[in-house]
Order: C-alpha cells, then sequence, then structure tokens
C-alpha cells in the first residue's frame, strides 16, 4: 500500500474514532445528569453526533485511482504492466469498459 494510501486510511479512521470518542462522551455525561433539562440538551447533541457517526462509517471507501504512475525500474515497469492488465481483466469480467492507458 502506497504512503498516501495509508495516511488517508488513517484520516478516515481519526475522524470515525474522533465521532466514536464524542458519542461516548455525550453518552457518559448523560448517564451523570442530574437535572432534566440537562438531559433533554444531552440526549438531542447525543443523537446528532450518533447521525454524524452514521454518516461517516456509511461512506464508502474512495477507489484507489486506476493511473499508475510511470516506474523507472525494470522490476517497476513489470509490476505497472501487471497492474494495468489487471485492472482490465476486472473491469472487463465485471462489467465495466475497461481503462485507456
Amino acid at each position: 500500500m502506497p504512503r498516501g494510501e495509508i495516511q488517508r486510511v488513517r484520516a478516515v479512521n481519526l475522524r470515525l474514532a474522533a465521532a466514536l470518542a464524542e458519542v461516548e462522551g455525550l453518552y457518559s455525561a448523560l448517564l451523570r445528569a442530574s437535572s432534566s433539562r440537562r438531559r433533554r440538551r444531552l440526549r438531542a447533541e447525543l443523537a446528532r453526533a450518533a447521525g454524524r457517526l452514521a454518516v461517516l462509517a456509511a461512506e464508502p471507501p474512495t477507489p484507489r485511482s486506476s493511473v499508475v504512475a510511470v516506474r523507472r525500474s525494470r522490476r517497476g515497469r513489470r509490476r505497472a504492466l501487471a497492474e494495468r492488465g489487471a485492472a482490465w481483466i476486472i473491469a472487463r469480467y465485471q462489467g465495466g469498459a475497461p481503462p485507456r492507458a
């Protein structure tokens, strides 16, 4: 997995973890709330935070770009050619149009 791909995945995981921590914190505060007014406000905030978490969790992963960078070494060129061939086969048999190189 290329370095940029790892950083993108980490960023997505970090956003999910932050949203989950917000839900957990609000739920914990709701359990300890003493007044009914504060409980109503916390329930409303918890519902909004849970909605944000659901939206983040439901986002489909972004597909990797099909553009294969030019590699200078023989091994790199062979790998790029194999990746292009695999992408073409996948597109061909999944009903999509084969990518143009």
